[in-house]
């Protein structure tokens, strides 16, 4: 098994990496999301390829290698880049994309690409969160560019997409994440304002990583819904972390999505039923406290 990983410098695909390093039956090549990208053996060997990459050149690249799985991680995640770059958002989410998956179908590499619970708008919550047949409807440029990504990865019955909750962990990648800001105010004694009317299904990042491999190694089809045990709000969420680190609960406190100029639309709830996932990996997710305790 030899696997292109997509995004391997980011959140996710760190985790993703940590993962597959403790893998010796798994080789692994890493590719920089974007048109212009460079394939990079994850071994002291090293790819260049074309500044400009298009379909077939990325055929070559990949077939020279003989890549078997795609895991698709990398993104232009920044909903408000996003926002303000439209264009950026369109070449780096679905154009990416497009050539994978163009590449994947035509010679039978297996692609899983990740995707977002922001594809929802999250106007109208089934009780026990969205399952994977629930109509998406996407507010931002960066949700619906997800989506667009979702549809063309899924145009083969083989490929894979995997939507994921929000993520938070420790990472070695330069982003922070959720949690790295977080903490950064908390421990500095600083007050933490979150949203008391945001709900999310928190997942930590490596249980993340762990899902999205395994249905990558076993070329599990279809669409997949990827979150924690646990609805919680911002606030619940914040909390939680507190706890767990031993910060002082009393710096949070609860504001109001509805009165935040940051950034495009923000859902009040998209929380995520991850049934399906836990229950054909045979695998139970760890809740905010036992991740982080």
């Amino acid at each position: 098994m030899h696997v292109l990983l997509t995004g391997g410098a980011g959140f996710l695909g760190s985790a993703c990496r940590e993962l597959l390093a403790q893998r010796t039956d798994i080789r692994v090549s890493l590719l920089r999301s974007g048109c212009g990208a460079a394939i990079s053996d994850a071994h002291p060997s090293s790819i260049e390829a074309p500044s400009s990459l298009r379909a077939d050149d990325l055929g070559h690249h990949m077939k020279a290698h003989n890549i078997t799985h795609i895991i698709h991680v990398g993104a232009l995640s920044s909903p408000e880049v996003c926002e303000r770059e439209p264009n950026r958002a369109y070449d780096s989410n679905v154009r990416f994309t497009e050539m994978l998956a163009e590449y994947a179908t035509r010679v039978g590499v297996h692609l899983t690409t990740v995707s977002t619970d922001l594809v929802f708008d999250g106007s109208k919550v089934p009780s026990d969160g969205f399952i994977e047949s629930d109509p998406p409807h996407s507010l931002s440029v960066y949700a619906r560019s997800k989506l667009s990504a979702e549809r063309i990865t899924l145009r083969s019955p083989t490929h894979t997409v995997v939507r994921l909750a929000l993520l938070y962990g420790h990472s070695e990648s330069r982003s922070l994440g959720v949690l790295g800001w977080m903490e950064k105010a908390l421990s500095a004694g600083a007050p933490l304002s979150l949203f008391g009317d945001e709900y999310r299904t928190p997942i930590h990042v490596l249980d993340a990583a762990h899902a999205v491999l395994q249905l990558s190694e076993r070329a599990l089809p279809g669409l997949w819904h990827c979150g924690g045990p646990t609805r919680l709000s911002r606030v619940e969420f914040g909390m939680l972390v507190a706890k767990a680190l031993g910060y002082d609960a009393s710096l949070i406190l609860a504001s109001s999505r509805l009165t935040s100029n940051a950034g495009p639309a923000r859902p009040e709830d998209v929380s995520l039923n991850s049934e399906k996932l836990w229950t054909t990996l045979e695998m139970v997710p760890r809740g905010v406290l036992e991740a982080l305790g």
